[in-house]
């Protein structure tokens, strides 16, 4: 599979799309007005302990107070080791007290009303391997298939590993040499370092450790062998991006390009349109037919239709070419869309119970390129495939709407036709005078 990282640079707003086979199938954006919190690490104060539902709010300055579940402390016993995990299964109550000060770090976006998800289990990300100072043990991803390869890593990481910590070898550490593991290990253990310190020093509530912005993470967490292209449209961001690449991965740099054209990155690439179907309640299948996305307050619906595709051979041949189709494009647009939760699939009725193996097994076999956990349950009784995918981030629709003046909803910027139109006019002008190294204003 061929893939490729895009990143569009306007104004205060930072685009990024990753294609594979040259089909959008993720969208990140990072405006000003939208600061993402997940990864941030927080000194916060216990404001509610609540036993009933074994949770507590925490304030981490950020003006809505964060989520604490029971599992996601972790205790410490009076010498302040910390207690091994089978040994967690502790009541709220017994390990956290209203007015407490913590260290927490952001698992989960604030959705809707709800505030962000965070833990006490620390885990810091670096180029090759994730540092996780409360927990000890040493795990590697399970993306990387080849065993000897994974045997190789797990040692490396065991000889390199600091004490009473644990280290996760990431996908994109395959192959790497020693001599870069234990770079990316001191250069964590001077981040924890740097944490601990202000965590003694700073104010509470505050901020102790900001994710890099979105260009610099990208290149952290997807930059790797299986990248064919990072294409930026911004020469200042292409020289920090090359800047940071000579200090943790100088051979990656030939994968980076500039994108010098005067017209618009994403509409050269059509992920301008991909947006515009992704925010679309009805998607058009090749073959004809066409697939219904709808939201509710505890699900998404997803229905498939065989619209105008009639086909040559039987009806369950039509059905079946129907559906498989939908299937690859449910598990791009998913993705695409961000949708988490619970999600309900109503494919077109099918009699034969091989089709319907084909079909969740096709649906399996895509979801498994999703980097966020996805679960598919099976088919129910009436036809209707579960499946979940966990929550970490707002929606794409979300991110992209703008507030309804009159009621609780949204419209999405994108289908605000004029506006979208003087967003690309403006931002073709912006870029056409800043890779000139002109002014803007």
């Amino acid at each position: 599979m061929v893939r490729d990282i895009l990143v569009d640079v306007s104004f205060e707003e930072r685009r990024a799309a990753i294609l594979e086979n040259d089909e959008p199938v993720e969208i990140f954006i990072e405006t000003a007005g939208r600061i993402k919190l997940i990864g941030n690490i927080y000194r916060g104060v216990i404001d509610k302990v609540l036993p009933g539902m074994q949770a507590a709010f925490v304030d981490i300055g950020t003006g809505k107070n964060a989520f604490l579940y029971a599992g996601d402390v972790i205790p410490l016993d009076c010498s302040g080791e910390t207690v091994k995990s089978h040994e967690r299964q502790v009541k709220i109550q017994d390990s956290v007290k209203p007015g407490q000060v913590i260290t927490v770090q952001v698992i989960k976006e604030p959705i809707d009303t709800k505030g962000a998800r965070v833990t006490r289990n620390i885990a810091l990300p670096g180029r090759n391997l994730v540092l996780t100072p409360y927990d000890t043990g040493i795990g590697v991803s399970k993306k990387i298939s080849d065993a000897g390869e994974r045997e190789r890593l797990k040692n490396l990481a065991v000889q390199f590993c600091p004490d009473r910590m644990g280290l996760i070898v990431r996908t994109v550490a395959e192959g790497i040499e020693a001599c870069e593991m234990e770079y990316d290990i001191r250069y964590l253990l001077d981040l924890w370092r740097s944490i601990l310190e202000k965590e003694r020093r700073g104010s509470v509530p505050g901020c102790l450790y900001q994710e890099p912005e979105l260009v610099q993470k990208l290149a952290r967490d997807y930059l790797n062998q299986d990248i064919r292209r990072f294409i930026l449209n911004d020469r200042m961001e292409f020289d920090k991006l090359m800047e940071f690449l000579d200090a943790v991965s100088p051979v990656m740099k030939t994968k980076v390009e500039f994108f010098s054209e005067d017209y618009g990155l994403f509409a050269f690439y059509n992920v301008e349109s991909a947006i515009h179907r992704a925010l679309s309640r009805k998607v058009w299948l090749k073959c004809g037919g066409y697939v219904v996305f709808d939201k509710t307050e505890a699900l998404t619906v997803i229905d498939v239709n065989t619209g105008k595709f009639t086909g040559r051979d039987s009806q369950e041949d039509t059905i079946l070419k129907t559906n498989l189709e939908a299937a690859y494009l449910i598990a791009r647009q998913i993705r695409l869309r961000d949708i988490s939760g619970i999600i309900l699939i109503d494919f077109i009725d099918m009699k034969a119970s091989s089709h319907k193996n084909q079909v969740l097994a096709a649906l399996s076999e895509a979801v498994k390129y999703d980097r966020t956990k996805v679960f598919v349950l099976g088919m129910t009784s009436l036809g209707l495939v579960e499946m979940t995918r966990k929550k970490v981030n707002n929606p794409l629709r979300q991110v992209l709407s703008i507030a309804c003046r009159r009621g609780t909803g949204g419209v999405p910027a994108i289908l605000c036709r004029k506006g979208y139109e003087n967003h690309i006019r403006c931002t073709a002008a912006f870029q056409f005078v800043r890779n000139r190294g002109g002014r803007t204003s």
